[in-house]
């Protein structure tokens, strides 16, 4: 028996060692993908590995059990138990004693693996949702939007209206009041109506007026719309926030059963994982000692850490769902970006007078719909092959 728990300890530790996490892991977010892959495929690996030597222990104990089921058999033949039916009976107690201390050990160790392979999705969900926050830090969206929907902010609009209110100015005296200044619709409005009654010759100012029409025909037309995008964007990049808030509770209250109290963001700042396995490993020691305790007490023990590491692991599941709506809500919100920067009538005509950061615009737009798809969905985690794995199904 003694062997058997030897073996038992060295294969937990070799598992162990396998799933632990590595420094390298905080790279992730630039190969999301490959490394949910990876993680999917260790679980898969590692679950397949336990049951097997636990199936073969099994067959083992299974044989000595059938020879000795002749003895008992004929044990049952007897008014008087001779002494090898005893021996039989007592050795038939031991295995069976053995046959439930091997369950319990598997049962553990499933637990524990399943947990292990949990904070591992966690970190990496993590690092991905830092890599989002980088990613809405990182876009030029918001500012490029304030520049475009404004004709104000262009400076041969600028020159084009200074000129307009000098020759208005000579004539009327009228003047934009500084407060409708920034305002898009008012100035251009005051622009056109000055290139009318404006001092000039109607040539030149048709001229003047052809060369701002682009600019003044973009900003009317898009003006909305690009103020959409810049809404809809700070509101995703504020639902990102609350997505890390949660995911750093999550993490909280999944390490909280195996002792570990330090929060996600100041764990990965001091590169503390490794005290986050150290206190799973003394809770994984304290499990097996339960189950190769007969006790009702242990029973009761071992029941309870069951329990705790099970809860964290159905709000696991729910995070990633949330998670993987996010993704997929932002996908949408971009899709729906792209669909409105493509839809400036004029675009062909006015392509050469159109500002750059328009098309700066419109690249942000497209790289931020592959970022999507690309590194930060994970659809490898959705569905019930992650939830058979988190549950211990191999299969």
């Amino acid at each position: 028996m003694n062997k058997r728990i030897a073996a038992l300890a060295c294969l937990l530790t070799a598992i162990g060692g396998m799933l632990h996490f590595t420094a390298s892991a905080s790279g992730l977010s630039a190969e999301g993908d490959s490394a949910v892959i990876r993680i999917f495929f260790e679980t898969r690996q590692a679950l397949a590995a336990t049951k097997r030597y636990y199936e073969a222990q099994s067959q083992e104990l299974d044989q000595q059990m059938a020879l000795i089921t002749p003895l008992l058999e004929e044990a049952m033949q007897y008014n008087r138990l001779r002494k090898r039916h005893l021996r039989a009976m007592l050795y038939k107690a031991a295995i069976t004693d053995q046959q439930r201390q091997l369950n319990e050990n598997y049962q553990v160790s499933l637990t524990v693996t399943r947990y292990r392979k949990g904070l591992e999705l966690i970190k990496l969900l993590y690092e991905k949702i830092l890599g989002l926050d980088h990613h809405f830090s990182a876009l030029q969206t918001q500012q490029t939007v304030l520049l475009l929907s404004n004709p104000n902010t262009f400076p041969e609009f600028q020159q084009y209206r200074q000129a307009l209110e000098g020759r208005l100015k000579r004539k009327t005296a009228l003047k934009l009041p500084g407060v409708m200044e920034g305002n898009p619709f008012l100035s251009a409005a005051f622009s056109l109506i000055a290139s009318v009654v404006g001092d000039g010759q109607p040539t030149e100012k048709t001229k003047e007026l052809e060369r701002m029409s682009c600019i003044l025909d973009f900003t009317l037309r898009m003006s909305n719309d690009l103020q959409l995008i810049y809404y809809e964007t700070a509101f995703l990049k504020d639902l990102n926030q609350t997505l890390k808030k949660d995911c750093i509770a999550l993490f909280y209250d999944y390490a909280k059963p195996i002792g570990y109290h330090t929060p996600l963001d100041l764990c990965r700042k001091g590169d503390d994982w490794e005290n986050v396995n150290l206190a799973l490993d003394k809770f994984n020691a304290r499990m097996e000692a339960f189950a190769n305790t007969n006790t009702e007490r242990a029973k009761q023990d071992l029941s309870k850490c069951y329990a705790d590491l099970s809860f964290p692991i159905d709000r696991l599941l729910d995070f990633i769902n949330q998670y993987a709506q996010f993704v997929s809500q932002g996908e949408k919100y971009y899709q729906k970006f792209q669909v409105i920067t493509n839809s400036y009538a004029n675009e062909s005509l006015c392509a050469g007078q159109l500002p750059p950061q328009f098309a700066d615009l419109k690249r942000d737009i497209t790289l931020s719909i592959e970022k999507f798809n690309e590194s930060y969905y994970i659809s490898e985690l959705k569905g019930s092959k992650l939830k058979d794995l988190l549950y211990g199904n191999t299969e």
